[in-house]
Protein backbone atom coordinates (compact mmCIF):
# COMPACT_ATOMS: atom_id res chain seq x y z
CA UNK A 1 0.00 0.00 0.00
CA UNK A 2 1.68 3.58 -0.43
CA UNK A 3 2.35 5.57 2.02
CA UNK A 4 0.19 8.11 0.94
CA UNK A 5 -3.13 6.39 0.68
CA UNK A 6 -4.52 5.92 4.55
CA UNK A 7 -5.18 2.65 5.79
CA UNK A 8 -8.72 2.64 6.00
CA UNK A 9 -9.40 4.25 2.61
CA UNK A 10 -8.67 2.49 -0.67
CA UNK A 11 -6.82 3.85 -3.61
CA UNK A 12 -10.09 4.71 -6.09
CA UNK A 13 -11.61 5.96 -2.64
CA UNK A 14 -8.78 8.77 -2.33
CA UNK A 15 -8.45 9.63 -5.96
CA UNK A 16 -11.79 10.83 -6.23
CA UNK A 17 -11.46 13.34 -3.06
CA UNK A 18 -10.31 16.29 -4.55
CA UNK A 19 -10.06 18.26 -1.52
CA UNK A 20 -7.42 19.02 0.67
CA UNK A 21 -7.01 16.41 2.69
CA UNK A 22 -5.77 18.48 5.93
CA UNK A 23 -8.82 20.66 5.81
CA UNK A 24 -11.20 17.91 5.35
CA UNK A 25 -10.25 16.67 8.00
CA UNK A 26 -10.42 19.95 10.15
CA UNK A 27 -13.47 20.56 9.13
CA UNK A 28 -14.56 17.38 9.91
CA UNK A 29 -13.46 17.58 13.50
CA UNK A 30 -14.91 20.75 14.24
CA UNK A 31 -17.96 18.97 13.44
CA UNK A 32 -17.62 16.40 15.41
CA UNK A 33 -16.63 18.34 18.13
CA UNK A 34 -19.75 20.69 17.66
CA UNK A 35 -21.71 17.22 17.89
CA UNK A 36 -19.75 15.79 20.86
CA UNK A 37 -20.68 19.19 23.04
CA UNK A 38 -24.31 19.30 21.44
CA UNK A 39 -24.59 15.97 23.27
CA UNK A 40 -23.36 16.75 26.25
CA UNK A 41 -25.26 19.87 26.10
CA UNK A 42 -28.73 18.12 25.52
CA UNK A 43 -27.76 15.29 27.96
CA UNK A 44 -27.40 17.89 30.69
CA UNK A 45 -30.07 19.78 30.03
CA UNK A 46 -32.52 16.82 30.45
CA UNK A 47 -31.39 15.62 33.76
CA UNK A 48 -31.06 19.44 34.97
CA UNK A 49 -34.47 20.72 33.55
CA UNK A 50 -37.78 20.42 36.29
CA UNK A 51 -41.10 22.20 35.80
CA UNK A 52 -44.50 21.81 34.18
CA UNK A 53 -43.37 20.51 31.14
CA UNK A 54 -40.30 19.50 32.02
CA UNK A 55 -40.71 15.82 30.89
CA UNK A 56 -42.05 16.36 27.37
CA UNK A 57 -38.61 18.53 26.87
CA UNK A 58 -36.18 15.94 28.70
CA UNK A 59 -37.64 12.95 26.38
CA UNK A 60 -36.73 15.30 23.02
CA UNK A 61 -33.49 16.16 24.74
CA UNK A 62 -32.60 12.61 25.49
CA UNK A 63 -33.53 11.58 21.88
CA UNK A 64 -31.51 14.66 20.76
CA UNK A 65 -28.66 13.84 22.94
CA UNK A 66 -28.57 10.30 21.39
CA UNK A 67 -28.79 11.89 17.80
CA UNK A 68 -25.83 14.18 18.36
CA UNK A 69 -23.75 11.13 19.86
CA UNK A 70 -24.56 9.32 16.67
CA UNK A 71 -23.44 12.03 14.26
CA UNK A 72 -20.42 12.21 16.24
CA UNK A 73 -20.00 8.67 15.60
CA UNK A 74 -20.35 9.07 11.71
CA UNK A 75 -18.13 11.97 11.61
CA UNK A 76 -15.40 9.95 13.65
CA UNK A 77 -15.53 7.58 10.95
CA UNK A 78 -14.88 9.57 8.33
CA UNK A 79 -12.38 11.43 10.08
CA UNK A 80 -10.55 8.01 10.47
CA UNK A 81 -11.38 6.70 6.69
CA UNK A 82 -9.55 10.09 5.52
CA UNK A 83 -6.49 8.99 7.89
CA UNK A 84 -6.90 11.51 10.36
CA UNK A 85 -7.74 11.30 14.06
CA UNK A 86 -10.94 12.63 15.78
CA UNK A 87 -10.50 14.98 18.66
CA UNK A 88 -9.17 12.75 21.38
CA UNK A 89 -9.30 14.81 24.44
CA UNK A 90 -12.68 16.48 26.17
CA UNK A 91 -10.68 19.24 27.00
CA UNK A 92 -9.37 20.26 23.26
CA UNK A 93 -13.40 20.20 21.92
CA UNK A 94 -13.98 23.58 22.89
CA UNK A 95 -11.07 24.79 21.31
CA UNK A 96 -12.45 22.77 17.74
CA UNK A 97 -15.80 23.73 17.82
CA UNK A 98 -17.40 26.10 15.71
CA UNK A 99 -20.81 26.53 17.90
CA UNK A 100 -19.48 25.97 21.38
CA UNK A 101 -21.36 25.29 24.61
CA UNK A 102 -23.61 26.41 26.47
CA UNK A 103 -24.69 25.66 30.24
CA UNK A 104 -27.99 25.14 31.08
CA UNK A 105 -29.84 27.76 32.79
CA UNK A 106 -29.54 28.18 36.75
CA UNK A 107 -32.72 28.03 37.05
CA UNK A 108 -34.01 24.69 36.57
CA UNK A 109 -37.54 25.89 35.73
CA UNK A 110 -36.22 28.02 32.96
CA UNK A 111 -37.71 26.28 29.96
CA UNK A 112 -37.78 29.07 27.12
CA UNK A 113 -34.13 29.63 28.15
CA UNK A 114 -33.64 25.42 27.44
CA UNK A 115 -35.55 26.08 24.16
CA UNK A 116 -33.70 29.11 23.46
CA UNK A 117 -30.70 27.41 23.68
CA UNK A 118 -31.11 24.48 21.57
CA UNK A 119 -32.73 26.24 19.02
CA UNK A 120 -29.48 28.46 19.06
CA UNK A 121 -27.33 25.48 18.71
CA UNK A 122 -29.66 24.12 15.92
CA UNK A 123 -28.72 26.98 14.16
CA UNK A 124 -25.27 27.34 13.96
CA UNK A 125 -25.18 23.67 13.25
CA UNK A 126 -27.78 24.41 10.15
CA UNK A 127 -25.40 27.57 9.02
CA UNK A 128 -22.41 25.44 9.77
CA UNK A 129 -23.50 22.02 7.59
CA UNK A 130 -24.92 23.91 5.10
CA UNK A 131 -21.33 25.81 4.19
CA UNK A 132 -19.47 22.62 4.54
CA UNK A 133 -22.24 20.52 1.82
CA UNK A 134 -22.02 23.24 -0.48
CA UNK A 135 -17.93 23.18 0.29
CA UNK A 136 -17.41 19.60 -0.45
CA UNK A 137 -20.05 19.23 -3.44
CA UNK A 138 -17.72 18.55 -6.04
CA UNK A 139 -14.27 18.10 -4.06
CA UNK A 140 -15.69 15.03 -1.40
CA UNK A 141 -18.78 13.60 -2.55
CA UNK A 142 -18.86 11.05 0.78
CA UNK A 143 -17.99 13.78 3.19
CA UNK A 144 -20.58 16.20 0.74
CA UNK A 145 -23.19 13.66 2.01
CA UNK A 146 -22.49 13.25 5.30
CA UNK A 147 -22.85 17.09 5.55
CA UNK A 148 -25.97 17.15 3.55
CA UNK A 149 -27.46 14.05 6.35
CA UNK A 150 -26.64 15.77 9.11
CA UNK A 151 -28.01 18.67 7.56
CA UNK A 152 -31.39 17.14 7.42
CA UNK A 153 -31.29 16.51 10.29
CA UNK A 154 -30.69 19.87 12.43
CA UNK A 155 -33.49 21.39 10.00
CA UNK A 156 -35.45 18.97 11.56
CA UNK A 157 -34.63 19.32 14.95
CA UNK A 158 -34.65 23.33 14.59
CA UNK A 159 -38.77 22.64 13.05
CA UNK A 160 -39.67 19.97 16.48
CA UNK A 161 -38.10 23.28 18.98
CA UNK A 162 -39.78 25.62 17.10
CA UNK A 163 -42.79 24.24 18.14
CA UNK A 164 -41.85 24.39 21.21
CA UNK A 165 -40.89 27.98 20.90
CA UNK A 166 -44.90 28.79 19.26
CA UNK A 167 -46.87 27.10 21.90
CA UNK A 168 -48.56 28.44 24.86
Amino acid sequence: MAASIPADMGKKGMEIVKADLKGVIKDLNTAYSDEWLAHFQYWYMAKWIKGMDADTLRSVLEKQSADELGHAGKLAERIIQLGGRPVAHPAHLLRWCGCGFKEPPSKRTDLDRVIKDVLQAEACAIEFYSKMAEKYRGTDLVTHEIFEDLLKDEVSDEEEWEAFQDSP
